[in-house]
């Protein structure tokens, strides 16, 4: 019997500091494994390292689609760099800080469609005169989810891993007018000369900038992981290396408006924060 005890109190504490285990799950963005950034990898392993004591995180990579869908089913499922959208915050718990911020979408067409458009566009106004888009399904464009979907029928879906590649290659085949779309995306999927046969314009409607956020599924880990997530980026670690991933990022000039948007907006109570 006393045997039987000592081992008892000898497993005890396995059971008493057991870690809750949070699956956070990042999209693969670019098609192959050599094309991940490096700086995104430091970045999000700054937030891993400060959360260790309070969660055992196991990180996994899938496309956007099956992210969105595993962020949803599963009850222990957490990501980073997630577009805010109405429908979202009803299923998911936001971070109160973006875990980024990045460069807007731009409308991208063929030079001889677009180039005696103004420097900014209206997309309402060009779906109003019949202009035809390709569309992504997996993904959300936010201010202007609402007016893409009253005119889907001049839309086009796109579905699948490869999604981001496809988005391009559709303008390029004149399949439709524009697209909506990064530039680092557009730049990436495309060759030299197949890029340079394309322009880009702003967009009216969006913001100069564009923010993701960490989002867990609305569990109880969840709740909890987004509360520390929130307390950490009030930190001195956490806001030097959001200062240092943009820098990466980014030129100067661009990692300057950013960070000057966290200061005014997310910071300001904070004098000791600089950029």
């Amino acid at each position: 019997m006393k045997t039987l005890l000592l081992i008892f109190l000898m497993l005890l504490p396995n059971f008493t500091f057991a870690l809750p285990t949070v699956k956070l799950i990042s999209y693969d963005y670019f098609l192959h494994e050599g094309e991940k950034s490096i700086n995104d990898e430091q970045y999000i392993n700054t937030f891993i390292k400060e959360l260790s004591n309070q969660f055992k995180v196991e990180q996994y990579n899938t496309n956007a689609a099956r992210m969105l869908k595993e962020l949803s089913n599963q009850s222990q499922a957490c990501s980073f760099n997630i577009l805010k959208t109405a429908q979202r915050e009803k299923q998911f718990i936001f971070s109160d800080i973006p875990s980024s911020m990045f460069l807007q979408r731009r409308l991208f067409g063929l030079k001889e469609t677009i180039q005696n458009f103004p420097e900014k566009v209206s997309i309402s106004k060009l779906l109003a005169n019949n202009y035809t888009f390709a569309v992504i399904t997996s993904t959300s464009y936010q201010e202007l989810d609402s007016t893409l979907m009253m005119y889907q029928h001049q839309t086009a879906p796109i579905i699948g891993a490869d999604s981001f590649s496809r988005l391009a290659k559709l303008l390029l085949h004149k399949r439709v007018d524009f697209i909506i779309d990064y530039d680092m995306s557009v730049n990436h999927f495309l060759t030299d000369e197949q890029y340079s046969s394309l322009e880009s314009r702003q967009i009216i409607e969006y913001p100069e900038f564009n923010s993701g956020y960490f989002a867990c599924n609305n569990s109880q880990e969840g709740i909890e992981f987004i509360s520390q997530i929130n307390t950490l980026m009030q930190s001195d670690t956490i806001r030097n290396s959001i200062k240092q991933y943009h820098s990466a990022d980014f030129g100067p000039e661009i990692a300057h408006q950013i960070m000057a948007i966290y200061n005014a907006k997310y910071w300001h109570n904070n004098t000791n924060n600089r950029d």
